[in-house]
């Protein structure tokens, strides 16, 4: 039995030249109707005008259009990187903006940032890589090259490759420092795409998500403030009612330190203000005939997160200057002055002191459901206060507003509401001691340090005496509202959020730097690789013109890889030229004869006489183009591709 071999069906040189001959007439007698439907060539095209002959595989090389056609091409992938450069900028620009980012939006910005970050390395990974190409027919035809090196430059897109080339290409007996012409190009396309990939990278270096100062909200249960009971957190959970007198005094004294502004109220529109404890503040009128207070709610989990709510409370006070008839001295606890209705009345203070500020708070005050009695007695001191002074004010609490908004899941509002009682006790909070000097009593008397706010080194008037009674009321509200009891409603409350933090010194640099970068590399890989014939990077466009070498290996080597190629053909040396083509061989129909030449892989031994036919010109591997002589087709280049 005969041993079965399969091997491809190898023709004879005759019947090869037969066939190109005639399938060349073939296509030769077409007329302009019946040549095969193909898409015009994009690369490199023909002018028809003036031609008496054409043929669909005669191509022209015009270094200006293939400029223009190389700048277009790397100009869009340049636009695409610009563009994507600005996307990454407005991303950090929107989300910077946000004081107070959702766990959506936080999705979305690393979403956003990774997609973009990803399409921005991959575009200029492309760009470079067809630059390579580009540039890679001008390294070809500069010199005569090994096949390894030949092969090597073919595959200069993969920068695994370029390190092999650098490596292959060094100098023997050349000190390792000292490199070629090959290994700085090697090297410093190697740089250039490092630096512009490090660049994409560092430019996450350059913002941060950082705990924002403003939380944002989240429904469920929120701590408010106990407004049903006036007492201590440490006190008894169910204290008595001079307890409570009491605890609202020891409140305003909490409160004096607290900050106060005659300003609009923060958080009153749609978008809620932020705080954290410490930093209550009270808001009065412009003439602080008023006061208020801005409730703050609390976060279960973080007592730290508050916002300000719409919820207020105001309190008011009015006065009136009584006439002193007698005492008031600072040494008798009597004080005898004029009532409203001009009858003396002679009242026990119990405590005074010289030059001291006594507040009386009245049990059994009838000015209204929120509102309490206070008398206020300045002793005299002979000194800077040489006259005593007594004064019948009137103090009010109002409701808590704004309460209808906080009512959820069948809530109602007795749990933000203060009672009418409390209210009363706040009120009058600057006169309560919470103990009765004499049982049966319906007075009770706190006196305050000389030289302190609430007892002034200079002779009051109704002004600042109603001013005083309302500052240690709305106080004590403040204070219970940081440091009282609290209760648990169903609500929004607020939870931290993260905020972007840019350092746009430096982003903005990187995302400038990145199109900069790409376009200089564009500009110098076009300046210096268009005089050379930049082929299409088609697998067939490539092994016609591998032709001349792979037949050297005849029907053999069908599995041989890139490398054993090398290793079995060794001795050539090639480069990327042109040479004058065998008419007899050629699968073409010339346009002018001594214009046409053929693109090919030449042998370093076949000399330059291959060459030597051309008219005198600039030339150096492909810089050489022939110029037609004939008026009908002037200034153009023409290749047999």
């Amino acid at each position: 039995m005969e041993k079965s071999t399969f091997s491809p069906a190898v023709e004879s040189t005759k019947d090869s030249l037969t066939f190109t001959k005639t399938l060349s007439s073939r296509f030769t007698n077409r007329t302009h109707n019946e040549q095969p439907h193909l898409r015009q060539p994009w690369r490199h095209s023909v002018s028809r005008e003036g031609l008496t002959s054409s043929s669909h595989t005669t191509r022209e090389f015009k270094p200006a259009r293939q400029r223009q056609r190389l700048f277009a091409v790397g100009i869009w992938q340049w636009f695409i990187t610009t563009t994507l450069c600005g996307l990454l900028a407005a991303c950090l620009v929107v989300f910077g903006k946000i004081i107070s980012m959702t766990v959506t939006q936080v999705k979305a910005f690393n979403a956003l940032i990774v997609l973009l970050s990803i399409l921005l390395g991959n575009n200029l990974t492309s760009s470079l890589r067809e630059y390579a190409l580009m540039l890679r027919w001008k390294m070809l035809a500069s010199r005569y090259r090994s096949l390894q090196e030949f092969d090597l430059l073919m595959r200069c897109e993969s920068l695994r490759k370029v390190m092999r080339l650098f490596w292959v290409t060094r100098t023997p007996g050349v000190a390792w420092f000292w490199l070629n012409r090959t290994q700085c190009l090697c090297a410093l396309w190697l740089g250039v795409n490092i630096l512009l990939q490090v660049l994409v990278a560092l430019l996450g270096l350059t913002y941060n998500l950082n705990t924002s100062d403003v939380p944002t909200r989240k429904f469920g249960m929120i701590s408010i403030a106990n407004l049903r009971v006036i007492r201590d957190v440490w006190g008894a959970e169910n204290p008595s009612f001079d307890a409570q007198l009491g605890s609202a005094n020891l409140f305003g004294i909490q409160g004096q330190d607290y900050l106060f502004v005659n300003t609009t109220p923060p958080g009153q529109g749609n978008t809620p203000a932020y705080g954290t404890p410490g930093t209550a503040t009270i808001y009065s009128n412009s003439n602080w005939t008023n006061m208020s207070y801005i409730f703050i709610d609390q976060s279960l989990h973080n007592s730290q997160l508050t916002f300000v709510t719409h919820r207020n409370i105001t309190a008011t006070a009015t006065c009136n200057e009584m006439r002193v008839l007698d005492g008031g001295n600072g040494t008798s606890t009597f004080v005898t002055y004029l009532d409203e209705n001009g009858e003396p009345t002679t009242l026990d203070v119990v405590r005074v002191g010289s030059g001291a500020m006594t507040y009386v708070g009245v049990l059994n005050s009838t000015c209204g459901p929120r509102c309490t009695e206070i008398m206020a007695l300045q002793s005299a001191d002979g000194d800077a206060i040489p006259t005593p002074s007594f004064f019948k004010c009137n103090s009010t609490l109002s409701t808590v507003s704004a309460i209808d908004q906080y009512l959820y899941h069948g809530q109602t509002a007795d749990a933000f509401q203060m009672p009418d009682q409390q209210a009363k006790i706040i009120a009058g909070a600057i006169g309560w001691s919470g103990f009765n000097y004499t049982p049966g009593d319906l007075y009770q008397y706190t006196r305050y340090n000389t030289e302190s706010w609430w007892s002034p080194d200079n002779p009051a008037d109704v002004g600042m005496i109603s001013r005083r009674i309302m500052e240690f009321g709305i106080e004590a509200v403040a204070a219970i509202d940081y440091n009282g009891p609290r209760r648990n409603v169903t609500g929004y409350y607020p939870t931290t959020a993260q905020v972007v933090s840019v350092q746009w010194r430096w982003s903005a640099a990187i995302l400038g730097l990145i199109p900069l970068c790409q376009l200089l590399a564009l500009i110098c890989v076009i300046a210096k690789a268009n005089s050379a014939i930049i082929r299409d990077d088609s697998f067939l466009s490539t092994a016609r013109l591998l032709r001349p070498i792979v037949e050297k290996l005849g029907d053999r080597g069908c599995l041989l890889t890139g490398e054993e190629i090398a290793d079995e053909l060794d001795s050539m040396r090639v480069k990327y030229g042109w040479r004058e083509p065998e008419s007899q061989l050629m699968f073409r129909n010339e346009i002018e004869e001594d214009v046409v030449r053929h693109v090919d892989i030449l042998e370093e031994d076949e000399g330059f006489g291959i060459q030597g036919a051309m008219p005198p010109g600039r030339y150096d591997g492909l810089e050489s183009e022939v110029v037609s002589k004939t008026p009908h087709n002037r200034g153009r280049r023409s290749m047999s591709l």
